[in-house]
């Protein structure tokens, strides 16, 4: 039985149990003079912070609604309440049972509805915020008809953040289903299908229910947290007496100079159920997913900072034998975080909202060739020549 002061130091160190934090993939704990908070702005109950060096997840306010994992771009945040693959599965469900209709509804407001709705044929999110392209549609590959997303009254909601989002999701998704002509219209509504409500009456307390779930999941995680702390022990590795582990401040930079990269799951995901659902239209989208960037080639000072701080490697750095530098982009990876705009030294970079359609399946490449850089590397003098390309000037001095 472990002594109170461990449980005390465990539950110290316990994380909501809705959301995992993946830091490496943040833009602003990558790069700190990225300008993206946008999970804190549309998180629901206030529980994101970034206090310089990571972010923060308050467990006791976190509420599980998935917002901020729908907002983030770099998918930084993970939602577990539910996963991914059981929303996909629950709403698959809803589908089945309703004829071709996606019946996603928010926590509150089904709720109240507790003994009037069929839960297989509704499915339950804590908040709208939660429903992203990706799930609405692998919905629409699977032959789903319709979305029907239902919400309480959102201007008196605490949670109100989370319509925002819902409605922004819900516009990107009708821009891309019209330019791959996909008859799947996505509906905000406050009324519950008729053909969702249960035919007879069930009794049950959804209040004590929802504070069993929210319960488990805690536990779940403190159990995980002695497990690991017991493993540790046996092996030797760990334990009350040892060092907590310094806090990693910094990702590891690799072989060609640039931070690691990671595509998000949900964009390979929707990138996918849009290959399921054939060619597109040879149109101009602009939605919250993609961005095309554009660089100034007059201003571009050749540092390749973009390269180096892209999460996806969109923007990948190029040198060709004969010395030839420069930035590749391709449009179907960048996730519109906006970091090149937010730390190119020289304002070279514009971030286009509209992108083909057809360049996010075909992995179209567009090459930027920049201005070999006139810097020596390695000599007393690399910083100071640094400088001065920069700042495009040549006053600047060495002493």
């Amino acid at each position: 039985m472990a002594h109170l002061a461990d449980m005390l130091q465990l539950i110290s160190k316990l994380e909501s149990p809705n959301i995992t934090v993946h830091q490496e993939r943040c833009v602003l704990v990558r790069n700190g003079n990225a300008d993206c908070l946008r999970c804190a702005e549309a998180c629901t109950s206030g529980c994101i912070t970034y206090d310089g060096e990571e972010l923060i997840v308050s467990p006791e306010r976190c509420i599980g609604c998935g917002t901020c994992a729908t907002v983030c771009p770099t998918c930084a945040l993970e939602a577990h309440h539910p996963t991914d693959a059981a929303l996909v599965a629950a709403c698959e469900r809803s589908a089945e049972l309703m004829e071709g209709a996606v019946v996603v509804g928010c926590g509150r407001l089904l709720d109240q509805a507790a003994d009037r709705y069929d839960e297989e044929r509704a499915v339950r999110v804590e908040c709208l915020g939660r429903v992203d392209e990706s799930l609405l549609t692998q919905c629409a590959a699977r032959g789903a008809r319709e979305a029907v997303l239902i919400h309480g009254d959102c201007e008196r909601c605490d949670y109100r953040t989370g319509r925002a989002c819902a409605e922004e999701v819900c516009d990107t998704e009708q821009a891309l289903m019209e330019a791959w002509n996909v008859p799947f219209p996505v509906r905000l509504t406050t009324k519950i299908p008729a053909a969702a409500k249960r035919t007879e009456r069930v009794d049950h307390d959804a209040d004590r229910r929802a504070a069993l779930v929210g319960g488990g999941q805690q536990a779940a995680r403190l159990g995980a947290l002695l497990a690991e702390e017991a493993v540790a022990d046996a092996l030797g590795e760990g334990g009350r007496d040892a060092e907590p582990a310094p806090k990693a401040r910094y990702t590891k930079v690799m072989d060609d100079g640039t931070l690691p990269h990671f595509v998000p799951d949900r964009r390979e995901r929707l990138l996918d159920a849009l290959a399921e659902l054939g060619e597109p239209d040879d149109v101009m989208v602009a939605t919250r997913l993609w961005g095309h960037v554009i660089i100034d080639a007059d201003r571009c000072v050749s540092c390749q900072m973009c390269a180096t701080f892209c999460p996806t490697a969109a923007l990948a750095k190029f040198q060709e034998p004969d010395g030839t530098i420069g930035v590749d982009h391709r449009p179907s990876d960048c996730v519109k975080c906006r970091t090149c705009e937010a730390i190119c030294p020289a304002d070279a970079i514009e971030l286009s909202e509209e992108v083909f359609a057809r360049d996010l399946l075909a992995g179209v490449t567009d090459r930027y060739v920049m201005a070999g850089r006139p810097i020596k590397h390695g000599t007393p003098h690399t910083i100071w020549q640094k400088a001065q390309t920069m700042m495009k000037t040549d006053q600047v001095y060495e002493r």
